[in-house]
């Protein structure tokens, strides 16, 4: 299957009034479509999916953002390691409001749940049937998030750092950056 961006759609119709639709393909995407025209040529029929282009997160948005969460657990619990992180990470995904789901499952499925989604936190214990079930928030990582979804959860997590009273210079340059 191929895949590329394009910049602009056209349609026109030809003299039996079918529908042409084209695209303006620009840059490195040239390739891509070219491809996609070669693999398809003969083929009588295709099936075609148009979406909207969302601009993924920047690995600079990404590699902010665990910098700032890195100085927040520092602050908070006086370490600076994976779990403490992680934990400030989870945080403020709950805090930025993202999209989540609840899951009621047995204690053990908390490490497949753990695998498919990149934030999962226990929020109760309730009986079912006769059996101890969990109830699980999961969270979807922000490396699904476009820069916009991006842009926010750092938003949220330089608000929490002025909240603390947690200043330097990245943390005072990204603020600029991103609120202005």
């Amino acid at each position: 299957m191929s895949k590329f961006i394009a910049a602009r759609t056209y349609r026109m119709t030809d003299e039996e009034g079918n529908m042409i639709v084209s695209y303006v393909v620009k840059g490195g995407d040239k390739y891509a479509a070219s491809l996609a025209v070669e693999e398809t040529k003969k083929a009588e029929k295709l099936t075609i999916e148009v979406k909207p282009y969302k601009p993924k997160r920047s690995l600079e948005q990404n590699r902010l953002l665990w910098a700032l969460l890195g100085k927040m657990a520092e602050a908070v619990s006086g370490k600076k390691d994976a779990e403490s992180t992680y934990d400030c990470y989870l945080a403020m995904l709950e805090a930025t409001n993202v999209k989540y789901e609840f899951f009621l499952a047995l204690p053990e499925a908390e490490e497949g749940l753990r695998e498919a989604f990149r934030a999962v936190k226990k929020v109760e214990e309730r009986p079912y049937r006769g059996k101890t079930m969990n109830v699980y928030k999961c969270f979807i990582g922000s490396s699904k998030y476009d820069k916009g979804e991006m842009t926010a959860l750092i938003e949220t997590t330089l608000d929490k750092l002025a909240e603390l009273g947690i200043y330097d210079s990245e943390i005072e340059t990204a603020r600029e950056a991103y609120c202005g």
